[in-house]
């Protein structure tokens, strides 16, 4: 999104809303230009006007980057259908075939899979916790992967090198 498309925004934001102003000086057109710039205008001009239709409140930078993937990404799976993706794989694939189980799931839920261990999930004979644990963990992973997609690339590689070095440092 360039900054005349945020400016574009911030108007929209400006006339939805009485009380949000924005400054002659353009600090808040740069703040919100930096926060939205890694999403395309059409996608944030939806979401914007799907906020200003359903809240009465100035929706935050944070609001409007949750609209965004409300409005761009599908919720693919549910808990359960995850886990039909994971015993159809077992049916098709066995034990055996780890690796090409895990190529034929959804990237999360071989992700959850992936930490639970294929072995633990196909040799588990109480299928009623294995399935518990497994959605559990799903949930979780699908929570933190919508958190971390909320926050701009840019800033995420900054906290992940930051985080890092603080590791070297202990």
């Amino acid at each position: 999104m360039t900054k005349t498309e945020t400016a574009k925004i911030l108007s929209i934001l400006s006339l939805a809303y009485h009380k949000f102003e924005v400054d002659r000086e353009g600090v808040k057109l740069k703040f919100w230009h930096q926060m939205l710039k890694d999403f395309d205008y059409q996608e944030v001009q939806v979401a914007v006007q799907k906020l200003v239709a359903e809240q009465p409140f100035i929706p935050t930078i944070a609001d409007i980057r949750k609209a965004v993937l409300e409005v761009t990404t599908e919720d693919r799976l549910t808990p359960a259908g995850a886990w039909g993706e994971v015993i159809e794989a077992i049916e098709h694939y066995g034990y055996w075939n780890k690796k090409e189980a895990l190529k034929s799931l959804d990237p999360l839920v071989a992700k959850t899979v992936d930490y639970m261990g294929w072995r633990e999930i196909c040799t588990e004979t109480n299928t009623g916790v294995i399935r518990g644990q497994f959605i559990k963990m799903y949930k979780q992973l699908k929570k933190r992967e919508k958190k971390e997609n909320i926050i701009p690339d840019r800033l995420q590689g900054e906290i992940d090198s930051i985080a890092s070095s603080q590791l070297l440092l202990d």
